[in-house]
């Protein structure tokens, strides 16, 4: 099917997506989760019988959820096929490439927000770029740039498939300035009368909160598409175009989605709070009503014959209190309303616990049982952490596939690079060169440690050449040390080249020791 690249054709699945996204509830679902999650959670009714309580289940789990799933220790490894000398070099500058890359955007500290709004949303994106005017401390500018995406702004052009690669085209909304806009479109070769027509318009359900500067503001769609050649980009607003198609030699869409629970048939996952919140509704009304009856029956109430006392009752201290008749008979008496059911309180615990175990937070992982059995506590929140296993999957599937964009931005637009490189004698560190464009279109194998995973496999790793050494399988401690990582082993390649030198001069030793034999 051909393109059609103007501004309404752009548009028009755009709204196409919209409307799929209304027919399945998402945009509200969105808003009244996220709602949920921030405590604003009687927004909309008004209550006067009784004061509005908030007892909030939903956000203690998600924070936990987060915190046994995200991670800021992130290791990428990438490796040719071809593992020989040029393939040494090219592993370790992916490795320092892909560091600098990693710290530089900021991609680990953005995994924290994504994971949050991947479990109230549903699910989440990021979209990666490169940025030319960034500084990268040498004399080419230029780096990797991600952006955290909404799941409301994300369109596919294949909305039952959460598969990014396999969309036939993705468009990214983007709600900016129109002056900023205008002023894009001007340098990217636009007219000027062209750009005029670039106006604000009216967001509708784009965002979940408008805000006061929302009328200042155009809708941008970024669309992208698969070609033979690469990737096409081109910008586009309702009636305007500001960036004409472009394709850049991409072989993977800049995207990366992550679905917290997957929904068969739709590109868009669900979100545990969604079956949570009737649950959180009824706790907080119950609490309230029950606060609002311990206010009105426990404490006791005056009960006095108002014909004997015209004027009412007084509690004032010394104050004479008037009354008609003998004021000997009893005139008051003390009343007190029966107590609440016990059932009721015991109903609001048992609610919570069991709203928060059934979303995967036991007491246990939320650090609220007494440590008396450590055991017991340590196998229950094993237990509990295991249906977030394949959440945890996700996450480094999802992570693995930033990885790979990464590999594939660097290909594209870094070009030659300088580096520094350990040296593999043990010497001094090496600067080098390196063109990072003989990356594009090359395979390689691609290892990513997220986590608690790159300690447990250095430790293993270890731990392994420590038994192979006592075994006597390893005899020579150069190579124990070269399969030792190197984060395992402070001043390892210092002490590599001690190591080298003390040899050299051992051979030259036994040399010389040779020939005064021989003479």
């Amino acid at each position: 099917m051909k393109f059609d690249p103007s501004p309404t054709a752009i548009w028009k699945k755009y709204e196409r997506d919209r409307d799929y996204k209304r027919s399945i509830g998402l945009y509200d679902r969105v808003r009244r989760n996220e709602a949920f999650y921030l405590g604003r959670q009687w927004e909309g009714l008004r209550v006067q019988s009784l004061d509005p309580l908030i007892f909030n289940v939903l956000r203690r789990c998600v924070n936990l959820f987060v915190s046994m799933l995200v991670s800021d220790d992130v290791a990428v490894r990438a490796q040719p096929f071809d593992m020989d000398k040029d393939g040494r070099q090219t592993a370790h500058v992916l490795e320092r490439a892909f560091a600098s890359a990693i710290e530089r955007s900021g991609v680990k500290a953005l995994g924290r927000p994504l994971l949050k709004n991947a479990c109230v949303d549903g699910d989440a994106c990021f979209y990666m770029h490169f940025d030319p005017a960034l500084e990268t401390g040498q004399a080419v500018k230029g780096d990797i740039a991600v952006e955290l995406i909404d799941s409301t702004n994300i369109c596919f052009g294949n909305a039952a498939c959460d598969e990014v690669q396999r969309q036939p085209y993705i468009i990214i909304a983007m709600r900016r300035d129109a002056d900023e806009v205008r002023q894009e479109a001007r340098a990217n070769g636009i007219s000027a009368s062209d750009a005029e027509a670039i106006r604000p318009d009216d967001s509708g359900e784009y965002h979940r909160y408008r805000t006061s500067s929302d009328s200042d503001r155009v809708t941008v769609l970024l669309h992208m598409r698969r070609t033979e050649n690469g990737i096409a980009f081109c910008k586009t607003t309702r009636n305007a175009v500001v960036m004409r198609e472009k394709v850049l030699p991409y072989r993977l869409y800049p995207v990366t989605h992550l679905c917290w629970n997957r929904v068969r048939g739709s590109c868009h996952g669900e979100s545990p709070l969604t079956e949570a919140i009737p649950n959180q509704i009824a706790i907080n009304k119950l609490y309230s009503m029950y606060v609002q009856c311990i206010k009105q029956v426990a404490f006791p109430k005056i009960v006095y014959d108002m014909t004997r006392f015209p004027n009412g009752w007084s509690n004032d201290v010394g104050k004479a209190i008037g009354m008609r008749g003998n004021p000997n008979e009893a005139i008051a008496a003390a009343f007190r309303a029966p107590d609440i059911s016990a059932q009721v309180l015991q109903l609001l615990k048992q609610m919570m616990t069991d709203t928060a175990e059934l979303m995967g937070a036991s007491e246990a992982a939320l650090g609220t049982v007494n440590p008396d059995n450590t055991s017991a506590i340590i196998a229950v929140q094993n237990a509990t952490a295991a249906p977030l296993e394949l959440t945890k999957m996700e996450f480094y599937r999802f992570t693995e596939d930033w990885a790979r964009v990464f590999l594939d931005l660097m290909g594209a637009h870094y070009g030659v690079r300088t580096l520094v490189l350990p040296n593999e004698d043990g010497g001094e560190p090496e600067t080098c060169t390196f063109d990072f464009s003989a990356l594009a279109g090359q395979d390689m194998r691609l290892q990513v440690d997220v986590g608690a995973a790159s300690y447990w496999s250095e430790t293993m790793q270890t731990m392994t050449n420590d038994h192979l050494l006592e075994s006597g399988v390893i005899s020579d401690p150069l190579v124990y040390l070269e399969n030792v990582p190197d984060y395992q082993v402070r001043g390892k390649h210092d002490l590599l080249h001690a190591l080298r030198v003390q040899r050299q001069q051992q051979k030259e030793a036994n040399s010389n020791a040779e020939n005064s034999n021989e003479s």
